[in-house]
């Protein structure tokens, strides 16, 4: 008598090649989910986003970035959500009402806008926000009208030092 190693997976391949090209397939497919899952909880679990700007304040209020839309009426009554194309901004009079709040001791507007300097793209802010982002200037002084601070690396990008002129390009 022969003995034939994997006579059954040998007799399946050639009577059957459909089926086993569909379980192959199948396979293939499950250990691809299982991979693509494995790596989205491993994000997951070691992806952080530090709060630099805003560590150092106690509270942040922001906008709705989100356009809503409510339809239909009684229990046929469903609200809808759709990003909105643009920054959503707060109504800078809160900004007054909120300094005026029991237990509040500041308030600060920060105005944020996309700005151009050569290839690279920044986002710049008011200056009355810096209060909250613990940073201190290295050098030079708080800015007056025309002027800006930039961080270090951009600085460093740049070639500029405390009073040089750079161009920056904005919206306006």
């Amino acid at each position: 008598m022969r003995c034939v190693p994997n006579g059954l997976a040998r007799a399946a391949v050639r009577f059957k090649p459909a089926s086993f090209v569909g379980t192959f397939v199948a396979l293939l497919m499950a250990s691809l989910i299982v991979s693509a899952c494995g790596i989205l909880l491993e994000t997951g679990l070691r992806a952080s986003v530090p709060a630099d700007r805003y560590a150092h304040a106690p509270v942040v209020a922001a906008a709705d970035q989100q356009a809503r839309l409510a339809v239909g009426s009684g229990d046929e009554r469903y609200e809808s959500a759709h990003p909105l194309p643009d920054t959503a901004r707060v109504d800078a009079a809160l900004v007054d009402r909120a300094a005026r709040a029991p237990g509040a001791r500041a308030a600060v507007a920060d105005f944020s806008f996309p700005v151009r300097q050569g290839k690279g793209a920044l986002t710049g802010h008011g200056w009355g926000s810096h209060a909250f982002t613990g940073t201190a200037l290295a050098s030079g002084s708080a800015p007056r009208s025309g002027e800006v601070v930039l961080d270090a690396d951009t600085a460093r990008t740049a070639k500029a030092g405390v009073g040089d002129t750079i161009v920056l390009e904005t919206a306006a």
